[in-house]
């Protein structure tokens, strides 16, 4: 006999609201991470660069179906989340008055913003750009690298051998220490 599920509302859904509601729900989290062993934050940019396992997707869609839209509690709390211009979680910042204006940086500053600075500059790329350039490959094996594991932790199907485990393991340590002097200055 089949259990059937009542919908109180249909939403409209959003991967990344349900993630934010489920970090947000002590109950939902738990549930949820024995399930995914991947931090939210790293889900949330796997998520934005459609990166993510399918398994992960369908496990975050259940939710969605069958926990958060079955739930008067649940289905308030994503109404909020989605109503709030940015579903990332707050990050409080102290701010000290200045007499001059600052200038906001951005969030993010990509390969392309890189690269059309080059071009403004003549073709002769400085040393951090070149290094921003290198972190942005980075960034992308990270995701390429993270995106294999969660499909190992998650399905029948694997990619990656230990092996090939030990090997990312060492090249981070390797990457760790060469990075120590720098991560201390200030």
């Amino acid at each position: 006999m089949a259990i059937e599920i009542k919908k109180l509302q249909d939403l409209e859904y959003n991967e990344l609201v349900t993630l934010s509601v489920i970090e947000g729900n002590d109950t939902l989290r738990k549930m949820f991470t024995d399930d995914v062993k991947v931090s939210f934050n790293v889900l949330r940019s796997l998520s934005q660069e459609g990166g993510m396992n399918e398994n992960t997707k369908e496990i975050i869609r259940d939710i969605f179906d069958k926990i958060i839209c079955t739930q008067k509690s649940h289905i308030n709390n994503y109404l909020s989340v989605a109503s709030t211009p940015s579903v990332a979680p707050p990050v409080i910042h102290s701010v000290t008055p200045s007499p001059t204006k600052e200038k906001k940086l951005p969030r993010r500053y990509g390969k392309d913003n890189i690269m059309a600075d080059i071009e403004k500059q003549g073709g002769k790329p400085t040393n951090a750009q070149l290094t921003a350039l290198e972190l942005n490959d980075l960034k992308n094996i990270y995701i390429n690298l993270n995106s294999r594991m969660v499909n190992d932790l998650l399905s029948d199907r694997k990619i990656l051998n230990d092996e090939d485990y030990r090997t990312i393991r060492s090249a981070i340590e390797i990457v760790k220490n060469r990075m120590k002097p720098i991560f201390k200055k200030k």
